[in-house]
Parts: structure tokens; C-alpha cells; sequence
């Protein structure tokens, strides 16, 4: 699962990073919708780095 959503932030990432995204809305909402999909990769993270501590 983690593996799809990396692809989908790279994706996400590429396109609004391309000469075809060129409004500032597209890459803005391009932002929010990498946000949404790294804060529950970031959120297992921080809890698996707690984990390796204890």
C-alpha cells in the first residue's frame, strides 16, 4: 500500500512540476492532495521510529 501511494506522490508531484501545470490553483491543489497522501506515511513513521526506541 505504502508503495501506491509514493508512486501516486511522485506522480502528483511530477505533473505539477511539468510545463502542462502552469495556473497557480493546479499546483496548489497539487500540494494539498501530496499533503493528504504523506501524512498517514509520515504518521506510521514517526510511530514505527517510537517503536525501534522502546
Amino acid at each position: 500500500m505504502e508503495s501506491v501511494i509514493a508512486q501516486r506522490i511522485n506522480f502528483i508531484a511530477r505533473m505539477a512540476t511539468s510545463c502542462e501545470c502552469n495556473h497557480a490553483e493546479d499546483k496548489e491543489l497539487a500540494l494539498a492532495w501530496i499533503a493528504e497522501l504523506s501524512t498517514p506515511l509520515a504518521k506510521q513513521l514517526v510511530n514505527h521510529h517510537e517503536t525501534l526506541d522502546e
